[in-house]
Order: structure tokens, then sequence, then C-alpha cells
């Protein structure tokens, strides 16, 4: 097996030997491209909120349902997902969630969606945090 490692290490070093570097800047122009359309920049959070809901002793869980309302600045449609965070009051996060949707160019819209965190942890929620982060429309 040993001698096989080394055969196609010397194989993967003498391609990139002959690889052309002029190839190169345009894989970095694309990614500088691929950057600006998941610029989360143009997105604006209105508000977000959380409501602690049903308890299920059985499996130790309780449910929470939260919301995140949000605007889009841009003039493009943009996939938009939501990391949403029940944080204790040191900001260490006890539960967390995503979701996502696409939002029309200067639009707003809301997120809803549902969770669980463990029963035990609840009495420790002290307050929340959402993160948006822009994926590739479709």
């Amino acid at each position: 097996m040993p001698a096989k490692k080394g055969v196609f290490a010397s194989l993967f070093f003498a391609l990139l030997f002959f690889v052309d570097m002029s190839d190169v800047p345009g894989l970095v122009l694309l990614s500088v491209s691929e950057a600006a359309d998941r610029d989360a920049s143009m997105i604006e959070i209105i508000k977000h909120e959380y409501l602690i809901d049903e308890t299920w002793e059985k499996i130790g869980k309780t449910k929470y349902i939260w919301k995140v309302t949000f605007q889009n600045h841009s003039d493009k449609r943009k996939r938009v997902f939501a990391y949403y965070y029940l944080l204790d009051d040191e900001d260490v996060p006890l539960a967390r969630n995503v979701a996502n949707r696409y939002v029309g160019p200067h639009q707003t819209v809301e997120i809803v969606a549902d969770s669980y965190i463990m029963t035990n942890k609840v009495s420790r929620v002290a307050k929340s945090r959402v993160k948006l982060k822009v994926g590739f429309p479709n």
C-alpha cells in the first residue's frame, strides 16, 4: 500500500508542475464575482422574535417558534438564509436553527420556523440573535 501512495503523490505533484498558471487570475475573478452575489450587506434585518411553545417532557425538549423580518435593498432577487440562535446572558448559544427564503428586489419578507431546545436549557435563554447569509438565486 505505501508504494501506491507514493505513486499517486508523485503523479499529483507532476500534474501541478504542468498546470498553466495563466488560468489562475480567471479563477480568482470568478470567485470575486460569486462573492458579490453572496453579499449580505444589502439585506436589512427589520425585526426578529421568538416564542417558547410546547414542552415535550418524555423526550426532554421544548418547541420554540421564531420569526425574522428582513428587507432586500438590492436590485436582484436573493436567496436568504436566516441562522437563528437562542443565547444565554453571556451570548453562548443554547439552540439554533436555519431556514431560507427567496426575496425579490426591494421586498420585505418574513421567515417563520420552529425548532427544539433541551427543556433544561429554556430557563437560561436570555436573548436571541439572527445572522443572515445570502445564497445563489435559481
